[in-house]
């Protein structure tokens, strides 16, 4: 098509070519198309902000801060300076930015999604806690932000506070994957059997996790058939599911059969190399009498949580179930 002459006609002329060359990686041409729409109303909030959105995109990040920073109060532009300062390890200043944006658009969910998962992502626990406290009666059917409160309370330490936000997002959406994920790493952390209602949730989610948790009930009602039902549910998983591998090296170490918990809990830490599983390796090694093996395990776990508490350690791990 030829440009058009009249000018709101030119602008959208060049922000439609920016988004067709956005839609398909050609960044540099993005860039240029959205550069060409702004030279014709340098002052135009929008256009300034699309033009910093593509020029973070195409990594032009000097200029998509400038373009950010010119289209003053604007929610849009905020959340894309936050999203240049976090991208250049500049958490605070990212964070700051993140919080503009929510004080400016108060009542847009994805503000405030986007502040509390950098808070959680950077360790201020605490913070997410407060933010998504007071965010969750502003958005009673939003599943994302009590997802966001569960595993935030939980790298918090809140065990408790964080399984009861899961069943709420669960309920306010029982489609959101997130949660069920999320939920499910947590229970999994305890050898104790989750609140009946967790179970029902996650028994209608994952066939896998619900043997996983029936493991638990078995033990505690000390019923070998439901025990013998749930590792038979745990068998029936692929090879390379590691919730499987895992709660089967935890079965056989209940059942002191302690050499298939070696083989099962060595491919679970291939899977899921993380503190709690070094330590169970470790423990599964010193009733084998493998002390050496068994001090190396202590030693990583030692390592791994140098920098951290093993709740942050698994609520972290835990905030990778949220996409």
């Amino acid at each position: 098509m030829a440009e058009p002459t009249e000018i709101r006609q030119r602008i959208a002329f060049h922000r439609l070519k920016a988004a067709n060359a956005s839609g398909m990686g050609a960044k540099a041409a993005a860039v240029s198309e959205m550069l060409l729409a702004l030279e014709l109303a340098p002052s135009d909030p929008s256009l300034l902000v699309g033009a910093a959105m593509v020029e973070f995109q195409a990594d032009r990040l000097d200029d998509a801060l400038k373009h950010a920073e010119k289209a003053g109060d604007n929610p849009t532009a905020k959340a894309v300076a936050g999203d240049i300062q976090e991208k250049r390890g500049n958490f605070a200043e990212a964070a700051d930015a993140y919080r503009e944006a929510v004080r400016l658009a108060p009542g847009q969910e994805e503000y405030r999604v986007t502040l509390a998962y950098d808070l959680i992502q950077h360790q201020n626990f605490q913070s997410a806690v407060e933010l998504l406290e007071q965010s969750a009666p502003l958005f009673p059917a939003s599943a994302r932000i009590r997802t966001l409160l569960g595993i935030a309370q939980y790298s918090n330490s809140d065990v408790d506070e964080a399984t009861a936000s899961l069943v709420e997002a669960i309920t306010a959406d029982p489609k959101v994957e997130s949660a069920y994920r999320s939920l499910a790493q947590i229970v999994l952390q305890s050898s104790a059997a989750p609140p009946p209602a967790v179970i029902e949730h996650l028994c209608r989610w994952n066939a896998t996790i619900c043997s996983a948790l029936k493991l638990r009930v078995a033990r505690e009602k000390d019923d070998p058939a439901m025990q013998n039902e749930a590792i038979a549910g745990l068998k029936r998983a692929p090879g390379d599911d590691p919730v499987a591998r895992c709660e089967l090296a935890r079965a056989w170490e209940w059942t002191n059969r302690l050499q298939e918990a070696r083989t099962e809990m060595e491919a679970c830490l291939r899977f899921v190399p993380s503190p709690q599983n070094h330590y169970r390796m470790g423990l599964i090694y010193k009733r084998l009498g493998l002390n050496d093996l068994s001090q190396g395990e202590m030693d990583q776990r030692k390592r791994m949580l140098q920098k951290m508490s093993e709740e942050s350690a698994l609520g972290l791990k835990t905030l990778k179930a949220f996409h």
